[in-house]
């Protein structure tokens, strides 16, 4: 558990340093009193009180959440035009980022994928509930073309590794590209060099970068559990860059994924 001052610690390096617009965060909870959308995954527990919250640190953003119905209430009756099924409630978020105009800039999508405990409890995977929140997101994803989407999170999958866990998270990206939906990172590989020590199978067509730190130890074999995806409109004037700043390790064993969208704001 992180102490009250490294908390805020980490937003102030999201909101001086980096001067974030929007911060999808997973695992935490917002500053008291900002423009957030956000629900604990479990109050009651200690160790899940946080979720995924999206956060508007400009002040010109509005954001308006979607209503979310929590299974099995969801697919009991048909849904009114706002609202989604929430089967692992805390774990996504999603609202509508307004400029201060009032007019609908993209929906944004903060996820974790939260591990799952496979039958007889020798191993776990992201893959599961990733699965079940993207298909609570198809009302968001069938309409993209016309209302851009911008999802970003912790995945907790990775295309490095064992085959099942390749296959594990092919399965994942292959339903976000279904939607025509673009990862962000793979999307801006030309502007990096190769992952050194990557152990995927792609060669010289790697795009991985390590956004994980096992211990948060600078030596740990560089993973990548964190991804961004968007509408292909948004990718168009898209700056990528995954922040490998000591001062924000310092912050978290996941290093933060910035994301520039040329006039996505209204100052």
């Amino acid at each position: 558990m992180r102490s009250v001052q490294e908390r805020e610690s980490a937003w102030a390096f999201l909101r001086e340093e980096l001067r974030a617009d929007l911060v999808l965060a997973q695992e935490s909870s917002p500053p008291p009193g900002c423009n957030a959308v956000y629900r604990a995954i479990n109050d009651k527990d200690r160790n899940y009180r946080w979720g995924s919250p999206i956060v508007a640190l400009n002040p010109a953003l509005t954001l308006v959440a979607r209503t979310r119905i929590v299974a099995p209430s969801c697919f009991a009756r048909v849904p009114k035009a706002n609202e989604l099924p929430d089967t692992h409630p805390g774990a996504c978020e999603v609202a509508d980022v307004l400029d201060k105009g009032g007019r609908r800039l993209f929906t944004a999508i903060s996820l974790y994928g939260s591990l799952e405990m496979m039958p007889g409890g020798n191993s776990s995977y992201g893959g599961p509930r990733l699965h079940r929140m993207l298909s609570d997101l198809t009302g968001v994803f069938v309409v993209a073309h016309r209302y851009p989407v911008v999802l970003a999170g912790d995945f907790n999958v990775s295309t490095q590794g064992e085959e099942s866990q390749e296959n594990e998270a092919a399965a994942v990206f292959a339903r976000l590209r279904a939607w025509d939906l673009v990862d962000c990172i793979a999307s801006t590989r030309a502007g990096r060099p190769r992952l050194s020590s990557c152990a995927c199978p792609d060669g010289d067509a790697c795009s991985h970068v390590q956004t994980f730190r096992s211990g948060n130890r600078a030596d740990s074999w560089p993973k990548q559990l964190d991804y961004a995806f968007a509408s292909w409109s948004v990718v168009s004037t898209l700056k990528c860059q995954v922040i490998h700043d000591e001062a924000a390790w310092k912050l978290s064993d996941h290093c933060q994924i910035l994301l520039e969208l040329s006039g996505a704001v209204s100052q």
